[in-house]
């Protein structure tokens, strides 16, 4: 658990507090925690009074045991693949790391976002762990691009975006 709570609090720094952005379309958010994803898991309150406790726990849950990030043993990978299951969803980390293990690795993974054992396995037969982090990065450089170019008013949060391809984690 300690791992996790160390990951956790790197996000959270990554996420802030509440946001409304009007151009977000995860509208009221709380430590990265849109309000559909909270009344998912439960809460009924007003989304600025979410407690970091909550928000933890709904992380933990769905972010992190339910897409089986916590079977990746590499801190920098598990950190990587949890703080892009937040910004774009468990299911688009998981086809990243799928991407990355086939492209680093030479494996010819089905791209389906579950990590399964096949996945498991190809990632712990891999040797080049780290570059599988850069590519990881890298695939994510390339979502936000993709994004901006398809809705120009998302280039709003490129700046922001972009402090979470970093290399330095290692």
């Amino acid at each position: 658990m300690a791992r996790f709570d160390a990951i956790f609090d790197h996000v959270i720094d990554i996420e802030g507090a509440y946001s409304n952005h009007s151009a977000d379309s995860g509208g009221k958010t709380m430590y990265g925690i849109t309000e559909q994803t909270a009344r998912r898991n439960g809460y009924k309150g007003d989304m600025r009074e979410l407690s970091k406790e909550k928000a933890k726990s709904i992380y933990y849950n769905e972010y992190w045991q339910e897409p089986q990030f916590d079977k990746i043993n590499e801190y920098s990978v598990a950190e990587e693949l949890f703080e892009q299951g937040v910004n774009l969803g468990t299911v688009q980390a998981v086809k990243n790391l799928q991407k990355s293990i086939n492209i680093v690795c030479d494996y010819n993974l089905i791209v389906d976002g579950i990590i399964g054992q096949k996945t498991l396995d190809a990632y712990n037969n891999c040797s080049r762990k780290y570059n599988i982090y850069v590519m990881l990065n890298v695939l994510q450089a390339k979502r936000y691009i993709e994004i901006v170019e398809n809705n120009p008013s998302q280039k709003v949060f490129i700046n922001g975006w972009l402090k979470r391809v970093t290399l330095n984690k290692e």
